[in-house]
Order: C-alpha cells, then sequence, then structure tokens
C-alpha cells in the first residue's frame, strides 16, 4: 500500500497569534479538508509578524497554503478542485454538488448578499450585521435564515469558525458608519 500524501494547511492566526483566524478561504479549505476526513496538518500563520514560515515554499503568496507532499498550492479555487480529484472516491467523499450550477448561484447570492456589510462568510453575516448595523437578518428572509443556521448546526463549520469577537474585529476597519 502506497504511504498517504502528507497535507499542511496554512490557514492566517486570530489575533492571540495562535487560534484560527478570520479568513473566509481559510475557513472553507479547513472545512473541506475536515469533511473529507483526509488527516492533515493545520499551521496557523501570524500574519503581523514575519512570514518565515512560508518563505521556503511559498514567497509572496497569502493564505491558505495547502502544501501537498512538498508542493506547494496557493489559490483557493484550484486547491478545492485539485482537492475533489486528487482526494475523491472511493477513498474520500465527494463535495461536488449533484449540479454545477448550484455553485454558481450559491456564489451570485452570497457574494450580493455579502457586499451589504463587505463580508464573504456567509454564517457570519448575522453577527456582523447586528453589531455593526444593530440590523440583525429580517425574519421575513427565512431561506437566508434557514441557511445561516443550517450552517451553525454543522460540527465541521463551528470548529473551524473564528470567534465571534475575532470576526467583529475583522470588520471593524472595513464598516463605514451609516
Amino acid at each position: 500500500m502506497a504511504e498517504p500524501a502528507k497535507l499542511q494547511l496554512f490557514v492566517k492566526a486570530s489575533e492571540d497569534g495562535e487560534s484560527v483566524g478570520h479568513c473566509p478561504s481559510c475557513q472553507r479549505l479547513f472545512m473541506v479538508l475536515l469533511l473529507k476526513g483526509v488527516p492533515f496538518t493545520l499551521t496557523t500563520v501570524d500574519t503581523r509578524r514575519a512570514l518565515d514560515v512560508l518563505k521556503d515554499f511559498a514567497p509572496g503568496s497569502q493564505l491558505p497554503i495547502l502544501l501537498y507532499d512538498g508542493d506547494a498550492k496557493t489559490d483557493t479555487l484550484q486547491i478545492e478542485e485539485f482537492l475533489e480529484e486528487t482526494l475523491g472516491p472511493p477513498d474520500f467523499p465527494s463535495l461536488a454538488p449533484r449540479y454545477p450550477e448550484s455553485n454558481t448561484a450559491g456564489n451570485d447570492v452570497f457574494h450580493k448578499f455579502s457586499a451589504f456589510i463587505k463580508n464573504p462568510a456567509p454564517a457570519q453575516d448575522d453577527t456582523v450585521c447586528a453589531h455593526f448595523r444593530r440590523a440583525p437578518i429580517p425574519a421575513e428572509l427565512r431561506a437566508v435564515r434557514r441557511y445561516l443556521d443550517s450552517a451553525l448546526q454543522e460540527k465541521e463549520f463551528k470548529y473551524t469558525c473564528p470567534h465571534r469577537a475575532e470576526i467583529l474585529a475583522a470588520y471593524r476597519p472595513a464598516v463605514q458608519p451609516r
């Protein structure tokens, strides 16, 4: 039997420099690896300090970064595609949607909704809206509420999501007062 590939995911660290920080792309790849059930090493990178840990294999790259058997991958969407192609059935579950249009439709709704508060992580929109805009997501938007509530029920989402204070700190400089 062949030795399994060595996977290491580098993600943004939180304000404390150690826990997982606010980076929707990092969170997305972290969740993909958890859902795939593949063994990997998670490394948080404090972006306020020297990025020496990345200079040897991905100089100038932004997080997240995936090392796959020593080969650096730096584009989030390409990493997702690579993981689906490389770590697919029968050894690992497929995470590809049944209908490819689902990605496009979901991304379109997601981007338009997120633009309201400049927040790229849909399940965190309610936190940011309620805190900075004093306007939680309206109850009439039942499908959006159901989507957010559903995300919060998933252990992979809860495990990979940064703390509320981290989310608010990330958006404090970007949110313009009204």
